[in-house]
């Protein structure tokens, strides 16, 4: 079995609030250190002592850990904000369990609001010798950008977890979980906002994890190329909604299955077509094939039927001049 795994604390950022179910007393002021007390406790709030916790820093130029300590055994521990942070920066309590290191919700030092009986979650383990097919995928977002050389894909896959069990890979060369990628994919590499690269492999026209997954999730994020001009893929996890942008270039055409067009938002200041999908079920196919118009053929008619009309004038023009000689 492979040694403790880290959940990243900048992808944690979303996820993390919604596994707090309890909240932070203290009272922030800019520039003011304040105290906080918390506690480490399982899904179903029982507390767990002698655990390692530690304060963490992140702004935006670093990270550092702030401080440390292990918590007692109702699992209450207690830390002090530093006296002044740099403007934007973030606080997160993570608390090590079974391996794994687990995060609060985040703490903004100038967030006024008080709140109360902060709580990091932890979660028991259970080892997997394989990728589990009944994750779900939460949501599937693909960019599609059609170049010379085929197509370029970039990837984001929030995969849901299973309830109350971090899931662990029972050797070094399992994975947890593993998706499909687009049918002549190559050239796969992570891509930023994602888990943290040595816990992925490609392996076969997928993408697979085989790091710590927990009742929280993952999110896989990948970027490939896609030889020829379409973009096809047969899902494996039942999937509640997929969106697909596509970035065309100036006479792409379009033919896609399995999706349906949808409006774009005016805050997209690029060119882009977007189609989605919802409730995806496990073989479900979708497709998007790009064409491109030959270069100059529409001008070539466009001038053609000018060519026309310029003709006739000219023959009307003569005619009507024969007529009043």
């Amino acid at each position: 079995m492979t040694g403790a795994r880290l959940i990243s604390p900048i992808r944690r950022l979303r996820r993390s609030a919604s596994v707090a179910g309890l909240l932070l007393m203290w009272a922030v002021q800019p520039g003011i250190g304040q105290d906080l007390r918390g506690r480490v406790t399982l899904a179903d709030s029982l507390p767990v002592g002698g655990v390692r916790v530690e304060l963490h820093s992140v702004s935006q130029t670093e990270g550092a850990i702030v401080d440390s300590a292990i918590a007692g055994q109702n699992g209450q521990f207690d830390f002090s904000f530093p006296e002044s942070t740099e403007a934007g920066t973030v606080f997160l309590v993570g608390a090590r369990y079974g391996g794994v290191l687990y995060w609060g919700p985040p703490i903004h030092p100038t967030n006024p609001d008080e709140l109360a009986d902060y709580s990091v979650a932890v979660f028991d383990t259970a080892l997997v010798a394989g990728p589990v097919g009944s994750l779900k995928s939460e949501f599937r977002h693909v960019v599609v950008t059609p170049g010379p050389a085929g197509l370029q894909i970039a990837e984001i896959i929030d995969v849901e977890g299973v309830p109350d069990r971090t899931l662990l890979p029972s050797g070094d060369s399992v994975l947890v979980w593993a998706g499909a990628l687009a049918g002549n994919a190559h050239a796969v590499f992570p891509a930023q906002g994602g888990v943290p690269p040595q816990d992925l492999a490609v392996r076969d026209g997928t993408i697979g994890f085989a790091g710590a997954l927990p009742p929280t999730g993952i999110r896989v994020a990948v970027e490939y190329m896609v030889s020829g001009t379409e973009y096809a893929l047969r899902v494996e996890h039942p999937t509640e909604r997929l969106e697909l942008l596509v970035m065309p270039r100036a006479g792409t055409t379009l033919e896609v299955d399995g999706l349906e067009e949808a409006p774009v938002g005016s805050e997209m200041t690029v060119p882009v077509r977007r189609f989605t999908a919802t409730d995806l079920s496990v073989a479900a196919t979708v497709s998007v094939r790009v064409g491109f118009e030959e270069p100059g053929r529409g001008q070539a008619w466009v001038w053609f039927a000018v060519a026309l009309a310029l003709g006739a004038a000219a023959v009307l023009s003569q005619r009507l001049a024969r007529k009043s000689s």
